[in-house]
């Protein structure tokens, strides 16, 4: 897949750039950390993990899980948390920075968590052919190279986000979890631009995955679009602008 890829100017960004500002004005206050938390956690499990199952996306937002999804929600819940703690550490994600995002992710469901895929791949779409294996892990380094040059230091966050997260799943270096673990890391440019985690609700699944088939055409601005507006989506829960839905409970097993 080339860096063929249509760019939106940072103007058309404002409105996300001034609730992001906002909410690093507030979000050590204690009202404000709670909502962040809430969605850094159990929110985006639920909403990332149900945005996947497409045809059970409903069963993702039940107050209390059955005992596999309680499981699949706290791995996520400790992915993110190590994301977190990533953003807060390093400028740059490595390969290893990946692998170990997918082992934490997955490992309690799947065998080759924090492995590269070892098998052919599925195609996401008539345009996409997966990475022949062997060649997974230097494309994964050449794709994190550009991911730090200077070219795509220009680009906005947003843009950012959506060609990181399209560049990856378009090598789908996993067997299994590709989509999450991949939505999960391509958020860490907007956490180094002070934004919350960009969580795209589980509802928009059948336009996500619309998005992701038109950017294997080479035509990037519907997942820019998505990245976009579920940006706005979790700038207002954090703001609590419309205030932010219940907090659901996590019961333990």
């Amino acid at each position: 897949m080339t860096e063929k890829f249509e760019l939106r100017t940072r103007h058309q960004f404002a409105a996300l750039m001034e609730r992001r500002d906002r909410w690093v004005r507030i979000r050590n206050e204690p009202e404000a950390r709670a909502r962040f938390e809430h969605l850094a956690g159990p929110e985006w499990a639920r909403q990332n993990l149900g945005l996947e199952a497409r045809s059970d996306d409903a069963l993702w937002q039940a107050e209390t899980l059955d005992p596999s999804r309680l499981v699949q929600l706290q791995s996520h819940i400790a992915s993110a948390r190590t994301l977190l703690s990533l953003g807060q550490q390093k400028q740059f994600l490595t390969r290893d920075d990946l692998l170990e995002l997918h082992r934490v992710l997955c490992s309690a469901f799947h065998p080759s968590a924090g492995e590269f895929r070892q098998r052919e791949g599925t195609p996401l779409s008539q345009e996409h052919q997966p990475t022949e294996p062997d060649l997974i892990a230097p494309l994964i380094d050449n794709a994190l190279t550009w991911f730090q040059s200077d070219s795509f230091a220009e680009m906005h966050e947003i843009e950012k986000s959506a060609l990181m997260l399209i560049k990856l799943l378009d090598i789908q270096p996993f067997e299994e979890c590709n989509g999450p673990s991949l939505r999960l890391f391509s958020t860490f440019a907007m956490l180094k631009a002070g934004y919350p985690p960009t969580v795209i609700p589980a509802g928009r699944t059948n336009e996500y995955a619309l998005a992701v088939q038109r950017s294997f055409r080479f035509d990037t601005q519907p997942i820019i679009d998505v990245i976009a507006e579920a940006a706005d989506w979790s700038l207002r829960w954090c703001l609590g602008d419309p205030p932010a839905p219940p907090m659901l409970k996590v019961l333990p097993s």
